[in-house]
């Protein structure tokens, strides 16, 4: 059965009638109910970059409900989302269950070929995924709009599975992992064509606006980014409740205080709100995440990634959810893919050479990655066009043999390095195929390591994370091997460590 737009909005989500919101909103003063409200509505912006720039793919109008397939892997011109990887070929689409289900058509993939398809509700969580990881079937997914508890539910009738996304508008983005550039064209010709999505069953009565360029873009503008959030908001608010249903009379009753109306989908600013205080104390809120402890779980060694409840799927955390979509948007639950980080808030920058230590392979279902980036969280230009190392590529030992796809076995514990550079600097040819380049002209960077399909030794600590070193460019630019960096390494090399570089005994911040 379909429900019209007023009838969802007053059964879901803003009850504005109701006893439980009228008391609550009494007790939320305008301006912090704006501040709320504004961590809220914070990953709306991305979602509407990924939308400009999916609708738009083909360069004709705007399309929703439709895979998009990259053919290319990203690079550094890419710019649909930050913080993409180079390991798989993705396939994006928007998704809008406004006046229809849809069904999702999944093939039966190649034996070892890793993928997953996640599904997103409107505010980047990630609900739903079938793929390698959850050892989906074949066939087709029906996927349809509920107002609460989301997911994935079990086979019915036809179908493979059920998803149910919690709001009216989405996003899906098919991952597929390919290995170089001849396997990146086998997946397009023959693996991306296979995977489908198509409308089903229309609805008698739309749940609620088509998902259009006017109503993510129409008369607004980020040249006043604190009007821009709540004005997007108040226009998608009604139709896309919070994802725990448990939340939805509170975040009702602050949007209300804040100004948005549920009838009218505008918003007007209160009197005595001070938007742009606000928009600083929101932005502080969201800032402050990458510095909370308890939102995050130590992996040893200065490593340290999110809590598996705070990542990719983020329930009533908002704050985090809208840190996730300022730095690692899209990102996927734990079980499909950890994003291991070193020493939060700390720099980097290519002015200085890293090396990079692991102990021995990573144990992973999937691969495993490290990729550069450059300060906005993209990929960084280079002349060799290398944007990662991973465990499908020529990494060796010191001794030049293979860590992968030689003898060495998979749970081989073995060192082997990383030499992150600058392109300003020539590299010696013993570092070439373990050079990551880093960002010309001494710029800020960052690099996230990613294991898809992780182990559990990749978090219960029986994994030893791997150390990073700083070294000077004078000392590699002689001729010198890995093992005699090695031997030389108490005399010429400051490890890092999570508040600074120690040379010795002394501390120097960076």
């Amino acid at each position: 059965m379909y429900l019209s737009v007023s009838l969802i909005s007053a059964l879901l989500f803003f009850s504005s009638k109701s006893a439980a919101t009228s008391v609550v909103t009494s007790r939320i003063s305008a301006q912090n109910a704006t501040v709320e409200a504004l961590v809220y509505a914070f990953p709306l912006q991305p979602y509407v970059t990924f939308a400009n720039s999916v609708a738009n793919h083909s360069g004709a109008q705007w399309t929703t409900n439709s895979l998009a397939h990259e053919t290319t892997l990203a690079n550094a011109s890419f710019r649909t989302i930050i913080l993409p990887n180079v390991d798989t070929l993705y396939s994006e689409a928007l998704l809008d269950l406004s006046g229809a289900d849809l069904v999702a058509t999944m093939p039966a993939m190649e034996e070892g070929r890793f993928f997953v398809w996640p599904f997103y509700d409107l505010y980047g969580n990630n609900v739903c995924n079938i793929g390698t990881v959850t050892n989906s079937t074949p066939g087709k997914y029906l996927i349809q709009y509920r107002a609460s508890n989301p997911g994935c539910a079990p086979a019915k009738g036809e179908y493979e599975g059920i998803i149910t996304l919690p709001t009216v508008y989405g996003a899906a983005m098919l991952r597929i992992e390919v290995s170089n550039s001849s396997d990146a064209a086998h997946v397009v010709s023959a693996i991306q064509p296979q995977f489908s999505l198509a409308t089903y069953s229309p609805a008698a009565v739309a749940r609620a606006p088509m998902l259009t360029e006017a109503l993510l873009n129409g008369n607004l503008s980020m040249a006043n980014p604190p009007l821009y959030f709540m004005e997007l908001l108040a226009r998608v608010a009604a139709y896309n409740p919070p994802e725990d249903a448990s939340d939805i009379s509170r975040i009702s009753a602050i949007l209300e205080a804040a100004g948005i109306s549920s009838t009218t989908h505008t918003y007007t600013q209160p009197a005595g709100v001070d938007l742009a205080s606000a928009y600083t104390a929101a932005m502080g809120t969201i800032a402050a995440v990458s510095s909370t402890p308890a939102d995050f779980i130590s992996l040893g060694g200065g490593w340290m990634t999110t809590l598996p409840s705070l990542s990719g799927d983020f329930h009533t955390h908002y704050d985090v959810r809208a840190s996730i979509a300022l730095g690692a948007y899209l990102q996927l639950q734990s079980a499909e893919a950890i994003y291991p980080v070193y020493a939060l808030n700390q720099h980097f920058s290519s002015n200085q050479t890293y090396v990079i230590e692991f102990f021995g392979k990573p144990l992973v279902n999937g691969f495993w990655s490290l990729t550069m980036y450059d300060g906005d969280g993209f990929l960084v230009p280079n002349p060799i066009n290398r944007y990662s190392i991973n465990d499908r590529g020529n990494m060796t030992y010191p001794n030049g043999t293979l860590v992968y796809g030689g003898d060495s076995p998979s749970d081989s514990n073995e060192p082997f390095y990383i030499l992150l550079q600058s392109t300003d600097h020539a590299v010696l040819a013993e570092w070439e195929s373990n050079w990551l380049p880093t960002p010309a002209n001494s710029e800020e960077f960052h690099f996230i390591l990613r294991w898809y399909g992780p182990t559990d030794s990749l978090t219960d600590g029986t994994y030893k994370y791997p150390n990073i070193t700083a070294v000077s460019y004078l000392f590699l630019s002689r001729p010198l091997n890995v093992q005699t960096y090695l031997s030389e390494a108490q005399y010429r090399v400051a490890r890092l460590s999570p508040t600074g570089i120690f040379f010795g005994e002394t501390a120097l911040t960076i």
